[in-house]
């Protein structure tokens, strides 16, 4: 039961993408679609080699967009921005693991994902309504 109390609004909450790992840092809001840009939740193991177990370095960040589920039939877009690390061991590169929120190589997050296939199953929207919807092919 709620207390009746308001906090302080939360895009990551809202956008539920706690779920996924991530966290908003900065939003853009463009005529025909909203972006937020986002972080990975860090982990412990996310700086530790899997090949030897050294203490990685972070090299670099890059960016990786993903579609995600609309919010009031308005394109929303998650640009994550991904540390990369170099091993001082064997020097060995690797990126924080993302697998939380989307699969690899995937142009859709989990969260968009299961937006389709309810919108497929349950509300009967066709393959191309949801492709626009969520700005994909």
């Amino acid at each position: 039961m709620h207390d009746g109390t308001f906090c302080l609004p939360d895009l990551t909450t809202f956008c539920r993408l706690d779920e996924l790992g991530l966290v908003v840092v900065g939003q853009r809001l463009e005529p025909e679609r909203t972006v937020l840009e986002c972080r990975v939740v860090a982990r412990e193991n996310d700086a530790f080699c899997r090949r030897c177990g050294a203490e990685g370095v972070i090299r670099d960040t890059v960016t990786r967009a993903l579609a995600h589920e609309p919010c009031g039939w308005r394109l929303l877009t998650l640009l994550i921005r991904v540390r990369r690390y170099r091993c001082s061991g064997c020097r060995r590169v690797w990126r924080q693991d993302t697998t939380a929120a989307a699969a690899p190589r995937a142009k859709l997050s989990r969260a968009a994902v299961r937006w389709a296939l309810v919108g497929l199953v349950t509300q009967h929207l066709t393959v191309a309504r949801v492709a626009e919807a969520l700005a994909v092919a």
